[in-house]
């Protein structure tokens, strides 16, 4: 059985895709297909090494800090 996936993605990105794949003379649904395939037999790929410095940064920065000081008061009167 097959399904359709429908995803958003940024103009310019698609199409540096669709160009590359067809500068491999490869259709870019088979690239695709193949991606999913791979990440499903092994999702530990997948790795995002985000430096603990970004958070930290953001945290130093007050208005950051007081929006998340709002959300986490409503969370707590929502939740308790």
């Amino acid at each position: 059985m097959n399904t359709t996936f429908s995803i958003r993605v940024d103009e310019s990105l698609k199409k540096s895709f669709l160009n590359t794949a067809k500068s491999r003379w490869v259709d870019w649904a088979i690239l695709l297909r193949y991606f999913m395939q791979k990440v499903s037999q092994n999702p530990d790929m997948i790795n995002f090494d985000i430096d603990d410095r970004i958070f930290d940064d953001m945290f130093q920065n007050i208005e950051i800090k007081n929006k998340l000081e709002k959300i986490s008061d409503k969370l707590d009167n929502l939740w308790f």
